[in-house]
């Protein structure tokens, strides 16, 4: 019998743990590599199906077309390398059981893991929503960031997914900033404005796509 895929669904509190989603994205072609596949190969692409999964488009100013359908592409690009698949963002901490369903159906045929960090929120509440989404209580795996610099973070969800990150280093990763850590007001701004910096970025790749798409009309009516 076939080894069956794993997918691991990282939903942690913000916080340490937010250097997870930017540095699968930073180094997706070397996870792969490893036997490890991130559905995001950028931050955009992450935000882009949260954002889609717990149905807060409006709130970041975006249309239901901007990210209709993003989870559902992310997963089917990624199960083609099969791989274990890997995928992180923190706004799905705060997603509903029916939206922590959507989000399984697509990982039909998968093995889920939940892997929820630490942080400056009650982690409770989202352990008791994501708790049903595994079969099996040892697939439901928290990582205690209190006192951890991002690196230790990413080296201990590292080694609970099963890769190394002595290669993997977070130079040059965006978004790493442990010197705020005993600032949670400021820490909260912070990622306030990396998701709106994320949306920008979206609105941006359209923008680009309709500006290459008019090129192309008018030169094919020239």
């Amino acid at each position: 019998m076939a080894k069956k895929q794993k997918a691991w669904i990282h939903v942690g509190m913000p916080g340490a743990g937010d250097v997870v989603e930017s540095a699968l994205a930073h180094h997706h072609a070397a996870l792969v590599e490893l036997g490890v596949a991130s559905l995001a190969r950028s931050t955009a692409e992450s935000f882009r199906a949260a954002v889609e999964l717990t149905r807060s488009h409006k709130e970041w100013g975006l249309k239901r077309s901007d990210v209709e359908g993003q989870w559902t592409r992310l997963v089917r690009r990624a199960q083609k390398s099969k791989c274990d698949l890997v995928f992180s963002q923190s706004l799905l901490a705060g997603a509903t059981p029916d939206q922590i369903a959507l989000l399984v159906d697509a990982l039909a045929g998968c093995q889920v893991h939940v892997v929820v960090t630490t942080g400056r929120d009650d982690e409770a509440a989202v352990l008791a929503r994501w708790q049903d989404t595994v079969r099996k209580p040892e697939r439901l795996h928290v990582i205690e960031t209190d006192g951890l610099e991002p690196g230790q973070v990413w080296k201990a969800f590292g080694k609970l997914v099963g890769f190394g990150t002595a290669s993997l280093r977070l130079d040059g990763v965006p978004q790493v900033s442990p010197t705020l850590q005993t600032l949670p007001e400021a820490l909260r701004e912070v990622e306030r404005l990396a998701r709106w910096n994320a949306s920008l970025e979206l609105r941006l790749e359209e923008l680009d796509r309709k500006r290459r798409k008019l090129k192309r009309r008018l030169n094919s009516a020239a």
